[in-house]
């Protein structure tokens, strides 16, 4: 599953360092990490690889995860996700690479457009 939230973009899977029930929260930028586990109480030690595609992740059940899935959604107040991205504080690579996984996911569907 790839999220872009208001703290960052992420990518979770059960990897195969998971333990039972748990997944990993991977983010390439730290304070990604930290922002999102701060805003949802969560504790967990980041952890850091140097080689590896995500640098930065935490392992938590996915009981956790299922409840930071229900709070994003019940914490939705805008009409635009990028428009209420551009209001934020955001870093400017973030919100281009946003910006640009939005525009190449759109090309997939203009793509199917009938021509004519």
């Amino acid at each position: 599953m790839w999220i872009f939230t208001r703290d960052g973009f992420f990518s979770v899977a059960a990897t195969k360092f998971c333990a039972p029930g748990e997944v990993a929260v991977r983010a390439r930028k730290k304070e990604h990490l930290t922002d999102l586990l701060a805003r949802h109480g969560l504790k967990a030690d980041i952890l850091s690889f140097a080689n590896a595609d995500y640098r930065y992740r935490v392992q938590i059940p996915r009981e956790e995860w299922g409840k930071v899935l229900q709070a994003e959604a019940l914490s939705i107040d805008y009409h635009s996700f990028k428009d209420a991205m551009s209001e934020t504080d955001a870093s400017a690579d973030y919100l281009r690479a946003m910006f640009a996984t939005w525009a190449n996911v759109h090309k997939i569907q203009t793509d199917e457009l009938p021509s004519g």
